[in-house]
C-alpha cells in the first residue's frame, strides 16, 4: 500500500514538469506557426490579386478590339475591375503600341515595356497589335504589415519591397 501512494505522488510531480515543459514548447511552437500562417495569407492575396490583375487587363483588351472604344474607356473598364480587390488608383494602367511583337526575333523577355508608344485606340489602324498592362507595388495591396521584422533591418526590407511589382498583361489585335 505504501508503494501505491508513492508512485501517485512521483506520477503526480511528473505530470506538473510536464505541464511546465508543454508551455515550453508551446512558446517554442507558436511563433514558428503564426508566421507559416501568416504567409499563407499573404501569398493567397498576392496570388489573388495577380489573377485579378490578370483578369482585368484581358477584359479592358477585349473591349480595346472593338471599333471607336477609346483608351480612356479601356482604362475606365480595368480600373473598375481592380476596385473590386484594392483601390485602383494605386495600379498604374497602361494602353501601349505592341507592333514590336511582331517583328521576328524580338524577345519578349527583354522588353521595357513603360518605354513602347503610348497609342490611342480610337486611332489605331486595323489589325495593328496593342498591350493593356496594370503594374501595382506590392507594398501598397498587401494584406498584412511586416510587423515581425526587425527595425534595424526594417530599411533593407522597405527597399526590396519597393522593387516588388505584381503585374499581367494582354496583347490583342485591333478590328
Amino acid at each position: 500500500m505504501l508503494k501505491r501512494h508513492s508512485r501517485v505522488a512521483l506520477n503526480q510531480k511528473l505530470k506538473a514538469r510536464r505541464s511546465g515543459l508543454a508551455l515550453v514548447e508551446l512558446a517554442f511552437v507558436t511563433p514558428v506557426f503564426l508566421v507559416f500562417v501568416y504567409a499563407i495569407f499573404e501569398f493567397g492575396y498576392a496570388y489573388m490579386i495577380s489573377n485579378i490583375i490578370q483578369e482585368a487587363t484581358q477584359e479592358g483588351a477585349k473591349l480595346g478590339r472593338c471599333e471607336e472604344v477609346t483608351t480612356a474607356q479601356v482604362e475606365t473598364k480595368v480600373k473598375a475591375l481592380l476596385n473590386t480587390v484594392f483601390d485602383a488608383d494605386l495600379a498604374e494602367v497602361m494602353v501601349k503600341d505592341a507592333s514590336q511583337f511582331d517583328t521576328p526575333g524580338v524577345d519578349v523577355s527583354q522588353i521595357n515595356y513603360k518605354t513602347l508608344p503610348d497609342l490611342e485606340l480610337a486611332n489605331a489602324q486595323k489589325a495593328q497589335l496593342f498591350l493593356v498592362r496594370v503594374e501595382v507595388p506590392y507594398k501598397d495591396v498587401r494584406l498584412l504589415s511586416s510587423f515581425f521584422v526587425d527595425p534595424v533591418e526594417a530599411a533593407e526590407a522597405a527597399a526590396k519591397e519597393d522593387s516588388m511589382v505584381l503585374s499581367g498583361h494582354s496583347v490583342r489585335r485591333h478590328e
